[in-house]
């Protein structure tokens, strides 16, 4: 044993207050990235079989709403950042 609590023994307020302990990314960015990825490539693959209609667009959909949410979290994450620090 290090001497470190285990996950069961911390408190919500000890792990917002230690930046080392909060590793998950509660922005959604990396989902939203991941998922606009796997949409381009169904995109690419739907193409490439010769698919058409109803399965190019609910790709392309898939893939052209993935970025203005990506740009949505993005600047969510910056207005949070920004009114965590006091300077909003």
């Amino acid at each position: 044993m290090d001497g470190t609590p285990d996950a069961g023994d911390l408190t919500l307020a000890q792990i917002e207050a230690d930046p080392a302990l909060r590793t998950r990314d509660d922005s959604g960015i990396a989902a939203l990235a991941i998922g606009t990825v796997a949409w381009a490539i169904a995109l690419g693959i739907a193409l490439m079989l010769g698919y058409t209609g109803q399965v190019i667009m609910v790709c392309a959909l898939g893939t052209a709403l993935g970025v203005p949410g990506m740009v949505l979290a993005s600047a969510r994450r910056a207005r949070l950042r920004r009114s965590d620090t006091g300077t909003a």
